[in-house]
């Protein structure tokens, strides 16, 4: 089987402006618009044809960077590619159980590991595929896998980290609103009834409470039909390409939100840019690659424009800065990269700045949210309680 094993559906413009509609046959979609390019095509829209890449399950990023760790050790310990993969079978999580008998086969079958992670009946991210296909071109196919397992390691524990820093609000805010709905839907009512069996009103405070609890039942079925439909709009919306890269445009414009949206961002594509040119990719395929890292439509769209001028002979530096693709702190350790000739090191030292900081802000927004919430609740707990001790103490002897 040759390596240009893949059909790819493509939209392109002529230089003149014309749009191409076809299909063409390559190793990867980034090695379809190199073709593309070739033939004086400028592509907009490049996938495996049938959508297979968009309609295929992914792995959750735990179970990847397990599974890549244990194929890079096999690697590493001089199995050929064939037996590492029939050697994976008891080390991988279940979820490598439905693509390793694929991977097999396309590797007995001839196949490049780089071309049969492609085609995989699980989806692996593109920044994956190309570090592999970088290490069979010549840097090293276990290093490059290793380099593949960091990188995935450091994002699942990333996820990780945020996930456990918001476990207490979460905690706290299911108790809170679980002690109000026991007093506004349970004891307060009850409460009321008994007054009104012995022909007593309610105190003004209590009233306001009940009335406001009544409001919130009259209206919770319209406010959660609403938000609904607002959210299965939202989701056809940010499903095309153009919803997406809009809706993630308005994040980054959002104060504080956007700042760590960014940083987080630019330091996963510092991250992945970096260890593909160490792995030996050339600086445009790379930057397509690496975009891939970002999680974000609106900077995947300004990286690749950036991406345009340095095809043309810009800096990576100078291009980034002109499409605000970037922070200002990753653009000068690019620039110093540059002109010190040690790019890949600097891209890595910016990918732990930006993504330190981008933790760092989410672990202060964290321990901010914590007390605010003990605050909000605690005033509306409180509230409901001064209701409750004001009727109680309302009730006259008969």
């Amino acid at each position: 089987m040759s390596a240009a094993t893949l059909q790819f559906t493509y939209r392109a413009a002529h230089r003149t402006g014309l749009l191409e509609s076809g299909t063409v046959r390559a190793e990867s979609a980034e090695a379809a618009r190199e073709l593309l390019f070739s033939r004086g095509l400028f592509p907009l829209e490049v996938r495996l044809e049938r959508g297979r890449e968009a309609g295929r399950p992914r792995m959750s990023t735990p179970d990847l960077a397990l599974g890549l760790r244990v194929m890079a050790t096999l690697l590493e310990s001089g199995l050929p590619v064939a037996r590492a993969l029939a050697a994976m079978d008891d080390l991988v999580p279940a979820a490598w159980k439905r693509t390793l008998p694929a991977l097999r086969e396309s590797v007995r079958q001839g196949t490049s590991l780089g071309v049969a992670l492609t085609a995989a009946p699980v989806g692996f991210p593109p920044l994956v595929v190309g570090l592999v296909q970088a290490g069979e071109a010549g840097s090293g196919l276990a290093a490059a896998v290793a380099r593949a397992a960091d990188l995935t390691e450091a994002s699942a524990e990333t996820r990780r980290a945020v996930r456990a820093a918001l476990a207490y609000p979460l905690i706290l805010s299911a108790a809170g609103a679980g002690s109000l709905a026991l007093l506004v839907g349970f004891v307060l009512p009850r409460f009321a009834r008994v007054l009104a069996d012995l022909g007593q009103d309610l105190p003004p405070t209590a009233r306001t409470v009940l009335a406001a609890a009544d409001f919130a039942r009259a209206a919770f079925l319209p406010a959660l039909l609403a938000l609904l439909v607002a959210g299965a709009l939202w989701k056809v919306w940010t499903g095309t390409e153009e919803g997406r890269a809009r809706w993630h445009a308005l994040l980054l414009r959002v104060p504080l939100v956007g700042s760590i949206r960014r940083a987080g961002a630019v330091g996963r594509f510092c991250a992945a840019l970096g260890a593909l040119l160490e792995s030996g990719v050339p600086i445009s395929p790379a930057l397509s690659y690496a975009t891939r890292a970002t999680g974000d439509a609106a900077l995947t769209a300004r990286i690749l424009a950036a991406r345009e001028q340095v095809v043309a002979g810009g800096s990576i530096s100078n291009s980034l800065e002109d499409r605000d693709a970037a922070t200002p702190t990753s653009v000068r350790l690019i620039r110093t990269g540059e002109e010190t000739g040690r790019l890949a090191p600097m891209l890595a030292h910016a990918a732990r700045i930006e993504s330190a900081r981008a933790e760092q802000t989410v672990r202060s927004l964290v321990r901010i949210l914590e007390p605010a919430m003990i605050i909000v609740f605690g005033g509306v707990v409180a509230l409901v309680a001064a209701a409750l001790l004001q009727a109680v103490y309302s009730v006259r002897p008969m």
